[in-house]
């Protein structure tokens, strides 16, 4: 009877520590979060720390999100997650079919933007700090045993973007909000930060919608650059059709610059030197004007 006694209580002992060990397991996986794109996965993970996963749904620059279409595994990836971050209006719009995990739309949600806006959000100086700090607040309310924790990796993540602030500043002292033409409207958040004006909004904004741009609209933008109308020209290098690629040309022609951006980040690349090479690009123009 002592043996059946005893081996009872051993038994019940191993379930005891099997259930413990499962819920361990199941509470050290902490906070699940996917990202369309890896930029906003980046942000999540620096907030997040060491309290959870992080999946980049998106993390080659070849792949455009406009045109992504998600898996059977992706599919599954977010459902099993708590939270699915995405650009939102209208750039990654196939992240609305996808259930299960709570959505956070940065431009809806985060910079109260709506459909019809420019989608480019991370251009953007103000997007990702005020990603970061309302990723803090989020994870805050479902572990907050850590909240002081998130609140303070969401700061030190804005902090490490701080020389970018920086760079702006600097090149908005010079800027003397002059004109500048672009192959589509990519960069205008920062063109804005940095104090320059986008003078063939038209042209841009038929490229981005994937309609042809006007004759005149062409023969503007080519009277621009042969009479030094514009400071330079932004180019998309990751969408650069026949009659961008001769504008380009045109502006080797006639000496005025052009800067070169694209819409993923590249590989090997984080956020910060991302925008630093293209901030920098746009130094080197105004040093070589003075």
């Amino acid at each position: 009877m002592k043996k059946k006694n005893y081996l009872f209580l051993l038994l019940s002992l191993i379930l005891i520590l099997a259930g413990c060990s499962a819920n361990t397991q199941k509470k050290s996986k902490g906070i699940s979060v996917v990202a369309t794109t890896d930029f906003y996965g980046e942000v999540a993970k620096a907030v997040l720390g060491d309290h959870g996963s992080v999946t980049s749904i998106i993390n080659n620059p070849n792949i455009d999100p406009h045109d992504f279409e998600p898996t059977t595994k992706t599919a599954k990836t977010v459902s099993n997650s708590d939270i699915l971050l995405y650009n939102g209006i209208g750039y990654d719009s196939w992240a609305k079919k996808l259930s299960g995990a709570k959505k956070i739309a940065v431009g809806e949600d985060i910079m109260n933007k709506k459909d019809g806006d420019n989608e480019h959000l991370w251009y953007n100086s103000k997007t990702m700090p005020a990603v970061a700090e309302y990723l803090a607040k989020r994870f805050g309310k479902i572990d907050s045993k850590n909240k002081e924790e998130y609140l303070k990796n969401a700061k030190k993540y804005t902090k490490s973007l701080s020389k970018l602030n920086t760079m702006i500043s600097q090149i908005k002292k010079n800027s003397d909000n002059k004109l500048v033409d672009v192959s589509e409207p990519v960069f205008d958040y920062a063109l804005q930060d940095m104090g320059y004006k986008v003078n063939n909004v038209h042209f841009s904004n038929s490229v981005e919608k994937g309609t042809d741009p006007s004759p005149s609209d062409i023969k503007n933008m080519q009277n621009d650059i042969k009479n030094h109308k514009i400071a330079f020209f932004v180019q998309n290098t990751q969408a650069s059709d026949k009659v961008v690629k001769n504008l380009v040309a045109l502006c080797k022609k006639y000496d005025v610059p052009v800067v070169s951006v694209t819409e993923t980040l590249p590989k090997n690349k984080d956020y910060f030197n991302w925008m630093k090479g293209q901030y920098q690009q746009v130094l080197n123009i105004q040093k070589s004007e003075s």
